[in-house]
């Protein structure tokens, strides 16, 4: 499973899914940031997970586990702090 470090750019708390939005810490501004979508219900889900993703702010600087799903987006398996 791949991992990624990024700072976060916004976090989007939808009730059963969290949304972090983060651009990897060495890339410029001008790159587009990346999803990763946080469950707390379903399928694979984690509840504790996806309530410690609905904490972080921007600028939070974190490490994730995902599962690409599309282009720009990912689902979250994992996170610590680097």
């Amino acid at each position: 499973m791949p991992d990624t470090h990024i700072a976060v750019t916004a976090v989007s708390d939808e009730g059963d899914t969290v949304i972090v939005w983060g651009r990897p810490v060495d890339a410029f501004d001008e790159v587009e940031p990346v999803g990763f979508a946080f469950h707390a219900k379903g399928e694979d889900a984690d509840a504790a997970l996806a309530a410690r993703a609905s904490r972080l702010a921007r600028g939070d600087e974190v490490v994730i586990e995902y599962v690409p799903v599309a282009t720009g987006w990912n689902i979250a398996r994992g996170m610590s702090h680097p």
